[in-house]
């Protein structure tokens, strides 16, 4: 049976891929951060859909919280063979506004989280192979008015990816980035309705991404052997450059 590791599976754009996961017969390991109470509704959902589960509390954003995580994993299942980096948080404002301690947030959720997550992954996966993907956005590409601390830590996970996509090749760990497009998630709930608007304006197709064709996507990168290296837009803005 193969295993996920998924950061953040607890709810939103994570929970939808926790599931997908389960319900293809993959075992999966998920960490929430403080939301007591999502977790409790994971946990309640994945036992519907599998025995093979764990739902642990970490701070993504310390060390010893995700090693405990991974340990935990590796005690359960013995082998992690695809790793989510999805947990995020955002505090959005123009740069002169932004707080240094809110920047910095920021990046060590996304940005340093990765690196912490992949560090710690790597060595256990490069027996057998994996893969990791990294749950990026298209404003890493675009930037956006605002969201200068989260554009830039996307960004960041497209560099990170495709470095480590170079290093660890040869010993077939792949590493690829997946921009899942506008969901309405806690993230974006402070999102007036017309930056809602202003968002959809910029598709090409009269859509936004649906939740179920992201879960369908990342099942199917998970199971592939030779793509690494790549960053994949899941909606109809084109972004810059990707």
């Amino acid at each position: 049976m193969p295993v996920l590791l998924i950061s953040g599976g607890t709810r939103g754009i994570g929970w939808g891929l926790t599931q997908a996961f389960a319900r293809a017969g993959w075992a999966v390991s998920t960490c929430y951060h403080q939301d007591e109470a999502s977790a409790e509704s994971a946990r309640a959902g994945l036992q519907v859909l599998t025995p093979d589960f764990l739902v642990q509390k970490a701070d993504v954003t310390r060390a010893e919280d995700l090693q405990a995580w991974i340990d935990a994993t590796r005690r359960r299942f013995s082998s992690i063979d695809c790793v989510i980096h999805n947990a995020g948080a955002t505090h959005n404002a123009r740069l002169l506004n932004l707080e240094e301690a809110d920047w910095d947030k920021t990046l060590e959720v996304h940005l340093g989280a990765a690196f912490r997550i992949a560090k710690a992954c790597l060595r256990p996966m490069l027996r057998e192979g994996g893969q990791m993907i990294f749950i990026s956005s298209v404003v890493a590409t675009t930037g956006n008015v605002g969201q200068c601390s989260y554009a830039a830590a996307k960004a960041g996970l497209v560099g990170l990816a495709r470095s480590l996509a170079r290093e660890y090749g040869s010993k077939n760990i792949r590493v690829n980035v997946v921009c899942p497009g506008f969901h309405k998630t806690r993230l974006s709930d402070g999102l007036s309705e017309e930056a809602e608007r202003s968002i959809r304006a910029k598709h090409l197709l009269p859509l936004t991404t649906d939740l179920k064709e992201v879960e369908d996507f990342a099942l199917w990168l998970a199971g592939t052997k030779t793509i690494s290296g790549q960053v994949f837009n899941l909606d109809s803005r084109i972004p810059g450059w990707l």
